[in-house]
């Protein structure tokens, strides 16, 4: 199996017993924070970025890495001094255990961290896709599974991977592999079309064990409460692969980069999101 973004069956447990307090949090946060499952961690987003990436030790134990600079200059690094950097220095890591963790957590840290990302990490790209994560939550007929997709054999992740609805009132999905871009981007012109394409037929070709992957992480996530709609507590991933390119923003740049885009793709699908305020009077 190339891809495994879900926990095992002892380290589903351990969330279930040791997070509820953070699952609440990102509940109650209503999109603003997210949590992605990885194979043997999981990660916090805040605007696109990582606050937290979290790893299991044993003995109740965990690894927490989190960007040092989030993590520099703030109570927390004052608190945890227990800490050092990984071989790259771009990391903080700190050990903790499972009693430790909801004071690690807490409400006023990870404000300090959200403000260090306002101030510091400002990547639009980024923020555009955490959006429309959050802004697409608790819908039926489409929804976004995951974000920054790899696996053992395409090592380049793909911007977001969503599940769209095949049948109305039913539990079959098929998979919408999804490039963001924001319009200003000169990667829209052509290289975004030939990522889009290389990883839908990546997929495609991997598709049993993409199938299983997001199957599980669907129930998973449906069991800690961090999907509400849809109501199903499973789903199943049929289908062929479809393709999708999102643009955000700086629509009088966007438009003639998508044009070109058609005209050498035909039979690709562009979603264009802009912020342009029409029919004034009616608010």
């Amino acid at each position: 199996m190339i891809i495994r973004r879900y926990f095992s069956e002892e380290n589903f447990g351990r969330i279930k017993k040791h997070f509820p307090f953070l699952l609440r949090k990102i509940k109650a946060s209503l999109g603003e924070l997210e949590l992605s499952i990885r194979d043997d961690y999981f990660s916090i987003y805040y605007k696109g970025n990582s606050i937290s990436r979290i790893s299991f030790r044993r003995y109740n134990k965990y690894q927490i890495n989190i960007n040092s600079n989030f993590f520099k200059g703030t109570t927390a690094e004052k608190k945890y001094e227990d800490w050092s950097n990984n071989d790259a220095g771009d990391y903080c890591s700190i050990i903790l255990l499972s009693d430790q963790l909801h004071s690690f957590f807490q409400k006023k840290y990870l404000r300090e961290f959200a403000t260090k990302i306002r101030k510091g990490n400002f990547k639009e790209e980024f923020i555009f896709e955490h959006s429309l994560i959050a802004d697409n939550r608790n819908k039926e007929d489409f929804f976004f599974i995951d974000r920054q997709v790899s696996d053992t054999v395409n090592r380049k992740s793909l911007d977001l991977l969503a599940l769209r609805q095949l049948e109305k009132n039913n539990n079959k999905y098929g998979f919408v592999v999804c490039e963001v871009k924001i319009g200003s981007n000169h990667e829209l012109k052509n290289k975004a079309a030939d990522q889009l394409n290389y990883c839908v037929a990546h997929i495609n070709n991997y598709f049993k064990d993409y199938k299983r992957c997001y199957e599980e992480q669907y129930k998973q996530k449906k069991a800690l409460g961090l999907i509400d709609i849809p109501a199903f507590p499973s789903i199943e991933i049929e289908g062929k692969v479809e393709g999708l390119i999102i643009v955000g923003g700086y629509s009088g740049i966007a438009n003639e980069k998508i044009k070109l885009l058609k005209k050498k793709h035909k039979n690709l699908k562009i979603k264009q999101i802009t912020y342009s305020i029409d029919k004034f009077d009616e608010f």
